[in-house]
């Protein structure tokens, strides 16, 4: 399988499975995504997901056999299917840890700046590097550098087409820490056993405050915050937050 979906004990964990290929992904591999992301979204007993990839390298971007068949209708088709996966990953409502290694590139570089948290082994290389083959950046490329870095150090990465190593793209704030290749995905189970623990519909609903912060005034965020933190202290997990912080306890939150 191109895309290998398991799930144990709360912990969904996404593979790219073309270790060969350095996982490029093929137009049925963005479909799977989308699909996973929203089968994650319908399970209640998954309370956060590990992305990554196979072998070396976590992505080396869309599968440049398949960019240029089938003429504009062709490129517009895989552009849409290119959408749906980063879409659909940007769109999981649960904590979404990325155990990013080796290569990172184009589409692989958004599918990682997609997760909420970026684990980097000190093997990792990002780059926006569509410039190397004539093509403008996809992916989402600018949308999430601009918001990770602003627009001038976005477009330097984007006009270059350099490639950034672990510790570089650690102090420009592209991932959020950087262990050793061996220690990886070790460290991403740990972390991601943290947010098992944690009240994930709070969680989630945080992830949907940072999704629409920078597009709206004050006033309009506080009206959305206003609308949506009495749905959450509504759950039982705020119930149970409560009750704990009162009883000086730990909470057992689940995800509810």
């Amino acid at each position: 399988m191109s895309i290998e979906f398991t799930q144990k004990d709360g912990i969904a964990t996404v593979t790219l499975n073309r270790p060969d290929k350095k996982n490029a992904m093929l137009i049925g591999m963005r479909d799977r995504i989308a699909e996973i992301s929203e089968e994650i979204n319908d399970d209640d007993d998954i309370r956060v997901v590990i992305l990554t990839g196979a072998g070396t390298d976590f992505c080396a971007g869309a599968d440049i056999s398949e960019m240029a068949k089938g003429g504009i209708n062709g490129s517009l088709f895989k552009a849409r299917h290119m959408h749906k996966a980063i879409t659909g990953l940007g769109s999981i409502q649960k904590p979404v840890v990325g155990a990013i290694r080796g290569v990172a590139v184009g589409m692989g570089l958004s599918m990682a700046l997609a997760c909420d948290y970026v684990l980097a082994s000190d093997t990792v290389r990002l780059g926006a590097v569509q410039r190397k083959i004539g093509l403008c950046p996809d992916a989402g490329n600018v949308w999430f550098l601009t918001r990770y870095l602003g627009v001038v150090r976005a477009k330097e990465l984007v006009f270059s087409a350099r490639i950034v190593k672990a510790e570089e793209a650690l102090a420009m704030g592209l991932v959020s820490r950087v262990v050793a290749d061996g220690e990886l995905l070790a460290e991403a189970q740990t972390l991601a056993e943290s947010f098992v623990e944690g009240p994930t519909l709070a969680l989630g609903m945080a992830k949907r405050m940072f999704d629409v912060a920078s597009n709206m005034s004050l006033r309009e965020f506080m009206d959305f915050e206003g609308s949506n933190v009495p749905l959450i202290a509504q759950s039982e997990d705020f119930r149970e937050g409560t009750r704990a912080f009162g009883e000086k306890r730990q909470p057992n939150f689940t995800g509810n």
